[in-house]
């Protein structure tokens, strides 16, 4: 006995056919082997390019069958994240080759040597719109901005990042919820309708206030509205839909509520690390060439300073792309993740024969 994915049956059952006439094919569907309490195994299909990054979902967890599959969404904000954080030609076409060479001598394996590719593409690319070259502004000119020198434009664009990012996630969730038939915390949770609502209300108040406008008292009121549905969802959920199953105390409940709206705050705020990593990158990379003037000065200066040159710009991909890469999970996993997403499936096996042969 085993599972096999519901378009496969007709191939299966022609095989069980195929073995005569004392044969039976027995099946059942997945709406049964759930009613018994049976949990599905998860099985991804992604084209080539997003199915690279189901790696990294893996790493963190697999979806459960019945969530939707977040590796379309990791390939492009991983991508995003990446490369606004490390954005240099240079240093993107190293971590292209670095990526390639060491998947040759079997170093990397093939996916995470993909990922590699990719985040060094994902770098060239934001190099292009940074205008930099091995942190050099002056080979290139900026299609977009330069880190040094826009950064107020760099960090208003990460916050967007982030209230994008985690307005998309709620809004997976709801979806999540509505398919599960979940209406009430669908409607009335801090990561549903509710949620959602309060998150948006609230920017655009915070926009309001740093622009010297005030807070308008119609914000206010629907922020305090919003906070008291959210806060007593679970019977307002119990009232209209009657008793859900998972409930959670009172207290644990209460807990959770503020726990949602301060993370609203503080996953917002940690989206500010794309413009910081940027301007670090950016930094560091004038500093070596700092370094390299100051020694160029000295006898053998030239030898010196290509070798400062070098040495450097390796820590910076070596290092900082680490850094940057595992700064670029926690989004994915702490932030984005942290909005919709539940993991705890299983990888799918698929069935085998067994067959004994007795003389």
């Amino acid at each position: 006995s085993g599972l096999i994915p519901a378009p496969t049956l007709p191939e299966v059952a022609s095989a069980v056919e195929r073995l005569g006439a004392n044969t039976l094919l027995l099946t059942e569907k997945e709406e049964e082997l759930e009613r018994r309490g049976r949990q599905l195994p998860t099985l991804l299909k992604n084209n080539p390019f997003v199915k690279t990054f189901q790696e990294l979902v893996a790493l963190y967890s697999l979806p459960s069958y019945d969530e939707a599959d977040p590796s379309p969404l990791v390939a492009l904000s991983f991508c995003l994240f990446f490369g606004f954080m490390f954005g240099d030609v240079g240093h993107g076409a190293l971590l292209v080759l670095g990526a390639w060479y060491l998947a040759r001598r079997n170093v990397l394996n093939k996916a995470f040597a993909s990922i590699i590719r990719i985040a060094g593409l994902s770098a060239m690319g934001f190099g292009l719109l940074y205008g930099s070259v091995f942190g050099s502004e002056e080979i290139l000119p900026a299609l977009w901005t330069s880190p040094m020198h826009g950064i107020p434009h760099l960090i208003r664009t990460s916050l967007v990042v982030g209230v994008a990012f985690l307005s998309l996630g709620l809004l997976i969730n709801i979806l999540g919820l509505s398919r599960k038939k979940r209406f009430g915390r669908m409607l009335f949770d801090g990561e549903g309708v509710a949620g959602l609502l309060f998150y948006w209300i609230a920017v655009l108040a915070a926009l309001s206030a740093f622009s010297g406008g005030g807070v308008p008292l119609a914000a206010k009121i629907l922020l305090v509205a919003l906070f008291l549905v959210i806060l007593f969802s679970a019977p307002l959920e119990r009232l209209i839909f009657g008793p859900q199953e998972g409930e959670s105390s009172a207290v644990v409940h209460t807990f959770s509520v503020f726990h949602a709206m301060l993370s609203f705050l503080s996953n917002t705020a940690s989206f500010v690390r794309l413009a910081a990593f940027a301007l670090n990158h950016a930094g560091l990379s004038a500093a070596v060439f700092m370094l390299g003037d100051m020694v160029h000065t000295l006898p053998g200066g030239v030898l010196f300073k290509t070798a400062v040159l070098i040495v450097g710009n390796a820590v910076i991909v070596g290092l900082e792309g680490l850094i940057v890469f595992i700064q670029t999970l926690r989004l994915e996993y702490y932030e984005f993740f942290s909005k919709f997403y539940r993991g705890g499936g299983t990888p799918f096996s698929p069935i085998t024969w067994d067959s004994q042969i007795r003389e």
